[in-house]
């Protein structure tokens, strides 16, 4: 900026001079701050130049000092900008994280951010919210016990118990983020839909040191040193303005809820065939096993065991009964299916891809289904395999059931 300005005293001013003309010029030096910008510490220094005239004859021009300058280039005035503490923590995480009872190491996620002006250390705390508390649609019920705050360490995307160690945050950057990991275990007792809200609270500390650095202090009086002022805004577990930020996630109880079930359903009789059977020696029954998934979650489920009563014999090729009394009989009865396959499965609920229900032999083959002495061995893995993106080997989704059926002969 320039200014010039032309003054003719009076000649009372001076005696011996009639007229005085001074010309004046101002120029100053100007430069943009942002306090939560430029990085603590930095010196702000300014000078201002005044150039004038007198008589119409130039000057030489004068330099500002803090103290007021008479001759020369002068001084730059200057200041230091102060640390202003600033940090958020938002949860990553869209909505609950699903997790099943009796889990261990179960990872909410957080983004702290240091939005100060100053290389910060952050000191990590998670907590447990009060019973009640509302998240993501649902209110908390209970506590998740033995939880822990580790800083992602970048080797691998995701939580990873071996790299991600730090339990603080190092010498954070100004306008930079590390992402925290709130890691918990899921008690064995809870049951579905129970809910729990963590909160994870980050707080900032001096940086500029090994470790973790001290805690810091807001400056009272203005000093020509750096001074430390707190900006921060309230989270969702501490207030404005005391050098932390905190945000909070939820896990939700979404387990399966499997059920068991048995049934013996009488097929025929060596005398009344199918017409109101007895279960009289030589009768057939078919035995029932039915899984059935009421829960949340999928299950994975592994094998079901049956020992065959030593009252009974195994019907090798699950005969249906028809054919009149001639026709209950395993050997030369109708087989439900070929002869031989005396195991049959049915899913219902699914969305499987192909032909069901399917028939399993009664050979030791790996088929899924095995039958060692008295010993029937169902093993899901194979009975139920991986069927493209939408099942997993032996997965049993919610709403769905699996069926075994096979027939034994009453001795």
């Amino acid at each position: 900026m320039e200014r010039s300005r032309s003054n003719n005293p009076p000649t009372r001013l001076r005696s011996g001079i009639a007229a005085l003309g001074v010309a004046m010029s101002f120029a100053i030096g100007t430069g943009t701050v942002h306090a939560a910008g430029t990085a603590s510490g930095t010196s702000i220094n300014n000078l201002s130049t005044l150039n004038y005239s007198v008589g119409g004859v130039a000057q030489p021009a004068i330099g500002s000092s803090q103290a007021g300058n008479t001759v020369g280039a002068g001084t730059p005035t200057t200041f230091v900008v102060d640390n202003r503490v600033n940090l958020t923590v938002t949860t990553t995480d869209a909505t609950f994280v699903i997790v099943v009872p009796g889990s261990l190491a179960q990872v909410t996620t957080f983004s702290v951010a240091n939005v100060g002006n100053t290389v910060q250390d952050f000191s990590l705390a998670s907590g447990q919210e009060a019973t009640g508390t509302p998240l993501f649609g649902f209110n908390d019920n209970f506590d998740t016990p033995a939880c822990s705050q580790f800083v992602e360490s970048g080797a691998t995307v995701g939580y990873q118990a071996g790299a991600d160690t730090a339990t603080f945050i190092d010498e954070l950057l100004a306008d930079t983020a590390r992402t925290v990991y709130v890691v918990c275990n899921i008690p064995a007792a809870q049951v579905n839909n129970d809910h729990a809200v963590v909160s994870l609270v980050a707080t900032a500390l001096a940086g500029g040191t090994g470790g973790q650095g001290a805690a810091l202090v807001e400056s009272g009086a203005n000093t020509a040193g750096v001074d430390i002022v707190f900006g921060d805004a309230a989270g969702t577990d501490d207030v404005a303005r005391d050098a932390a930020h905190s945000s909070r996630s939820a896990y939700r109880v979404q387990s399966a809820a499997l059920s068991v079930a048995k049934t013996a359903t009488l097929i025929c009789d060596p005398f009344n065939s199918t017409t109101n059977p007895k279960n009289i020696p030589a009768a057939i029954v078919r035995w029932t096993i039915t899984i059935t998934n009421t829960g949340a979650a999928s299950a994975t489920l592994s094998t079901v065991a049956d020992a065959i009563s030593a009252s009974t014999t195994f019907d090798a090729n699950l005969v249906t009964g028809a054919g009149g009394a001639a026709g209950c009989s395993s050997g030369a009865g109708t087989p439900e299916s070929l002869a031989g396959r005396g195991f049959r499965v049915d899913v219902t609920g699914d969305t499987r891809t192909g032909v069901w229900p399917r028939f399993f032999t009664t050979a030791n083959d790996a088929d899924g289904i095995e039958l060692n002495g008295v010993n029937v061995t169902v093993n899901f893995a194979t009975v139920l395999p991986v069927d493209g993106v939408a099942y997993a080997a032996g997965e049993l989704k919610t709403g769905e059931s699996v069926i075994v059926y096979f027939n034994v002969t009453v001795n």
